[in-house]
Order: C-alpha cells, then structure tokens, then sequence
C-alpha cells in the first residue's frame, strides 16, 4: 500500500510542476522508488584562495564558478528528483555544507530544475549575506527568502533585443542576455498564459567575463550580436536535452550540434556543456554529450577547431585558471 500511494503522491506532485518535463517523467516512476543516484567524486572546499577563474559543474545545470575573489552559483538544484518523481542519475557533485563562501545565486528561469525553493533556502540558511539574481516575471514564484533580492530586465524574447540593461551586484557587472525559452512553473501559467521570465547572464569582474546561457533554444543572430558585444573567457552552454541530438530545430533547447553553433557564434575561449546526465528524458542521459564528441571529431563539420576548448567536466569536476 505504501509504494501505490508514493506513486499517486509522485504523481500529484507532477501535475503541478512546470516544464515539458513532466510529460516524459512518469516513465521514470520505477526508477525513482527502487534506484540511487550514482556516487560521484567531490571536492570537499572548491573555494581556492588565489585564483582567476574556476568553475565546478555540479550536475545537471547548477555551475559553481569563482572569479577572483567572488563566488557565485548558477541555478543551484540540489534535489534527489526532478517534481518529486525524475530519480537524478548521478548523485549532486557539490558538499554544500563545506562550501565555506557564495556571494551571489543566480536563477535563468523558474522551472522546477532551475528554481528550487530548497536548495536555495539551504544556501539562504548558510550564506545570509548573498544576493539572490533573478529576470523580472521570477518574483511572482519566489518565497519571501532571507536575501537580498537583485531583479535584473530581462533581454527581449521577440528576437528584437538581444542584451539588457547591466547592473552591478557585489562588484561584478552583471547583464542579462537573450535565451530563448519559457517561463512559468506550474504547467497552466507555462503554456496557458505563456509567463516569460527568463535570461542567460554575462558576468563580467576585473578582467574575466563569463556567460551562463540557462535553457535556452538556438538564435543564431542572437548569439553572435552577444558574441560581438562581450569577450568571453568560459561559456557554460546545455547540450541537451535533445531527440536526436545532431540536428536543429529543438526550439527551447540547444542540441549538441546547436549548442556547439552556439559557442562558435559567441567567439568564447572556453565552452563547458552542461544539462545533460542527471535525468532521462528522450534516451540516455549521457547521448547529448556523445554526439557532441562525434560532432567534435568528425571532419565533415566545421568543429574539429573546437575540440581543444570544449572542457567536459565530470560532475563534481572544477576547472582551475590560474
């Protein structure tokens, strides 16, 4: 009786969660009851006393990157599961309660693998002190957390303007950027009332810049515009989820091959993939990046230039510039 009525609670809790997601999730119900997220190795305190640049890929989206002396985290889901019912693959690859400095939490969008309340109220509990970063349309699904609260203007989704208004926050030149995506949480206000409320982010301290896309679909004339505007040094960029991966068209999400597009088009130095291997939505988690080395290491594309400067972090993996 126990496990049916996990399974309607699971499924409940579906039906208010946002995201095309959880139309696909109810094919992970037996592995959410019966699995464990795969262990994964961690560094105990990423935080490093002199550095230029770091950035730590904790799984899924969440990055945590420093910048000198700042420290900064990009949608933090720390979460077992995605709505209460997706099991997370491979296990959060970050000792959130050894982190021992975070000054900004930055959110893209207020999806439930983007915007989690709880992950953010454990690092609220732990860093008072830090500012919460988020686009405007965010606040409505925000509780009332103890931090200071920076809403950014959101870049134009109409394909018109494609890099908002900067503002500074704890020293950093923070600039909201185009993504291409939708807002809303709970399935209703996503594609009933097509809530926006999203962003990528261009960070810019002394002289290191980095940009955080948040889910976002392909644009080419986007891309390049930001590209031109900024010089990039790492760009944290999902490669998935994605149907088949080597083609265009996702809409709301980059594939592989998009997202490698994506990265030429902004003339970074550096490009880490992300969102892909904590959940299985079309096939396994890890083919987004699979193809992406096929793509990488195939001649009849224009990519083999980039294989040096695509960095794939494990999770729990920091990259260090020194």
């Amino acid at each position: 009786m126990k496990k049916y009525a996990y399974i309607l609670l699971i499924l409940l809790s579906v039906s208010l969660s946002g995201c095309w997601v959880t139309r696909i999730a109810v094919n992970s119900i037996e592995d959410s009851i019966f699995d464990e997220p795969r262990k994964v190795k961690k560094i105990n305190n990423p935080v490093l006393d002199s550095v230029k640049l770091a950035v730590l890929w904790a799984g899924h989206s969440t990055s945590l990157v420093q910048l000198y002396d700042k420290v900064i985290i990009f949608d933090p889901f720390f979460n077992k599961r995605f709505s209460g019912l997706m099991l997370r693959k491979t296990e959060l690859g970050l000792y959130v309660d050894s982190l021992q400095k975070l000054d900004v939490i930055f959110v893209s969008h207020p999806h439930i693998d983007h915007l989690s309340f709880s992950s953010i109220d454990k690092l609220a509990d732990k860093f008072p002190k830090a500012k919460l970063v988020f686009p405007e349309g965010v606040e409505y699904y925000l509780p009332d957390y103890n931090l200071e609260m920076v809403r950014v203007q959101k870049a134009d989704t109409e394909f018109k303007r494609f890099i908002g208004k900067s503002v500074y926050v704890d020293g950093m030149k923070v600039t909201p950027v185009f993504a291409y995506h939708f807002g809303g949480r709970y399935g209703f206000d996503t594609y009933s009332w097509l809530e926006e409320g999203v962003t990528g982010y261009v960070i810019e301290y002394k002289d290191v810049c980095v940009y955080y896309s948040g889910d976002t679909g392909y644009y080419e004339k986007a891309f390049k515009e930001i590209g031109n505007k900024f010089r990039i040094d790492a760009a944290i960029i999902p490669i998935g989820p994605c149907r088949n991966c080597d083609s265009v068209g996702f809409r709301f999400h980059t594939s592989s091959i998009e997202a490698l597009e994506l990265f030429k088009d902004l003339k970074a130095e550096y490009m880490i993939p992300v969102h892909y291997g904590a959940a299985k939505y079309f096939t396994d988690e890890n083919k987004p990046l699979d193809v992406m080395n096929e793509l990488l290491n195939d001649s009849t594309y224009a990519f083999r230039d980039l294989r040096e400067k695509v960095i794939q972090l494990k999770v729990g993996e920091q990259k260090v510039w020194k």
